[in-house]
């Protein structure tokens, strides 16, 4: 912990703006009252209260030696009570000896001999206020740290659980192909062997940007496509779909990986369901400090169970959740034939990490 005093230029002008006030203030007041010369008041007010200052950047070193949270209480009052007699001897008798030094008058001999009660009261009284003032800075710079670390915990739980939840993803995803690889394999080679490049093309890049947390729109929609190429061979022409995107939109930043479960989500309970072709849309649209995307599938009422929002949604609700820090920000709706997704990510995505 650095020295406050030392710390920085303001903390140390402020420091020594006090020993140099008071020592010009006693100055005044035993020249205008006729108590000491004015040239003999000024050497012994400045004298007395720059040695006091130097004291006192000497005693933030017993304050750090008593930490509070590392010393009993009984230790630090025994430390600061002799510290104070030191203190307070010292300053008395290295003052005197330099004033003595630079004035040989009876006169100020007699001066210091009188105030030596009123010193001695004045140096304990000093170092008790000095030693409240660093521990009052004691406590705050270990509040500050305790708050840092607690900060620095919360960011590592956070990712923590972004990447837990990043890795349902893709083992929901392959576990679904490998099974249409499966079942290709013996109704149609040749699709099978296509779903395979195309499944190696799309791991490659996925595992390429697997530690981003954030890319931009136009990088994952390049991966849905990739993603959507592989459920193409699936379905063949009962899926159709389409990106309405506007230019502005391309840079924005999203978390990585956000888009698929929303178009996995529209397979499942649109495409897979029924036999008519079925197009899912997506359409993103920038609005000042925020983009909004949504994702709009056909379903067929009839063959759709109702209930459920499915692993895929929670999934991206938890993670724009702990990204924003929001959990208003993913609005879903169904209509007679229609269900869609929409997304609102925020400009600033990087503030909460």
């Amino acid at each position: 912990m650095e020295h406050p005093v030392t710390a920085n230029k303001i903390s140390g002008l402020i420091y020594w703006f006090f020993p140099v006030a008071v020592g010009i203030i006693q100055a005044v007041f035993n020249s205008y009252y006729q108590i000491l010369p004015v040239t003999i008041a000024f050497i012994d007010g400045l004298t007395f209260y720059l040695v006091l200052g130097l004291l006192g950047i000497a005693v933030w070193y017993v304050v750090r030696y008593n930490d509070p949270e590392k010393s009993a209480v009984i230790q630090i009052l025994v430390s600061h009570i002799a510290a104070a007699v030191v203190f307070t001897s010292l300053w008395i008798v290295s003052s005197g000896i330099i004033v003595k030094i630079l004035i040989n008058n009876p006169l100020y001999d007699q001066y210091l001999n009188d105030l030596i009660t009123e010193r001695i009261i004045g140096g304990i009284v000093f170092y008790i206020l000095l030693v409240s003032i660093y521990y009052t800075y004691v406590f705050s710079q270990h509040n500050r740290e305790k708050l840092l670390r607690e900060s620095e915990w919360q960011n590592q739980i956070r990712k923590t659980q972004l990447s837990a939840l990043k890795s349902q993803i893709n083992p929901h995803f392959l576990f679904n192909t490998l099974n249409s690889i499966a079942s290709l394999t013996l109704t149609n080679p040749e699709k099978a062997h296509g779903m395979v490049i195309a499944l190696s093309d799309f791991m490659r890049y996925s595992l390429r940007k697997q530690q981003d947390d954030m890319v931009t729109l136009e990088v994952e929609l390049r991966n849905i496509g990739l993603y959507l190429q592989i459920e193409k061979i699936r379905f063949g022409n009962n899926l159709l779909y389409r990106f309405d995107v506007e230019e502005a939109c391309n840079h924005h930043l999203i978390p990585n990986l956000i888009l698929q479960p929303l178009f996995e989500n529209a397979i499942k309970y649109g495409v897979y369901e029924t036999s008519k072709p079925v197009e899912v849309i997506l359409d993103a649209r920038k609005f000042p400090n925020a983009m909004e995307i949504t994702v709009i599938n056909d379903f067929d009422p009839e063959s759709v169970p109702l209930k459920g929002e499915g692993v895929g949604l929670a999934n991206i609700k938890d993670r724009l959740w702990l990204v924003y820090g929001s959990s208003r920000l993913l609005t879903i709706e169904r209509g007679n034939t229609r269900f869609s997704v929409t997304m609102i990510i925020p400009d600033i995505a990087e503030s909460i990490h």
